[in-house]
């Protein structure tokens, strides 16, 4: 395991690399390509369904619950009990109908966490990312702002101020982690071109942490179920 770029502490980010992620990061993407993107059709509804799918699969999950994400967790990010506060999340973008380019502008994700003062996303590409095609931008130092000003969404925290220097491109090869602060600004870097970027992400806090305690250790996840999808 060692560190591939950022500071956490000064930069709101922090790039992993460790034999097990990649190794399993592979067996994603063999699976993604063979077994998930083999059933799309002309539905985009149906294809983005699937991608949700994959959030499920056994292999997934046990990349973000490995025992070299979790000593990276406790060596470089000083948690003393992590615990999962989020389920997995597909990040798909794509210029074609299923991905439709879509991606979120600026903006943060500590309102839709709410939880410890350590909170961190786990966040990692089944295939390497470079600065062209679809990606992900980030603004460094820009967690120690803290809350930016902005308008929480049903996407997602997004900030009033849209045009800001300092951004940079990730670049990332599969299978790294990417640990980036709640307060860290981020937003989806879309392309024309006909690749298509398939990220996932987890988030994590601290159950040690006395701040959550006090606040009777709240999360802005929920479980909800829809009783009426039997009826489609």
């Amino acid at each position: 395991m060692q560190i591939v770029a950022g500071n956490f502490a000064e930069s709101g980010f922090l790039i992993v690399s460790t034999s097990e992620a990649q190794a399993q990061s592979s067996k994603i993407r063999t699976r993604f390509e063979t077994r998930f993107l083999t059933r799309f059709n002309d539905d985009p509804v149906r294809n983005r369904n699937i991608i949700k799918l994959l959030t499920e699969d056994i292999d997934l999950k046990r990349f973000f619950c490995s025992a070299e994400l979790v000593d990276a967790l406790h060596e470089y990010l000083n948690f003393a009990e992590p615990v999962q506060t989020g389920p997995i999340v597909s990040h798909y973008t794509a210029s074609n109908a299923t991905g439709n380019n879509y991606g979120l502008p600026y903006h943060q994700d500590w309102p839709s966490m709410g939880t410890s003062s350590k909170g961190v996303i786990a966040w990692t590409s089944i295939s390497d990312l470079g600065t062209d095609g679809p990606g992900l931008r980030i603004v460094p130092g820009s967690h120690l702002k803290g809350l930016w000003p902005g308008t929480q969404t049903d996407s997602g925290y997004v900030l009033d101020q849209q045009e800001l220097d300092g951004c940079l491109d990730v670049e990332i090869k599969a299978g790294h982690i990417l640990f980036m602060s709640p307060y860290l600004v981020h937003r989806t870097r879309t392309s024309n071109s006909r690749s298509w970027k398939l990220s996932l992400s987890c988030r994590f806090d601290d159950f040690a942490c006395e701040t959550w305690a006090r606040r009777n250790f709240v999360s802005a996840y929920r479980t909800q179920v829809d009783r009426q999808v039997y009826l489609t």
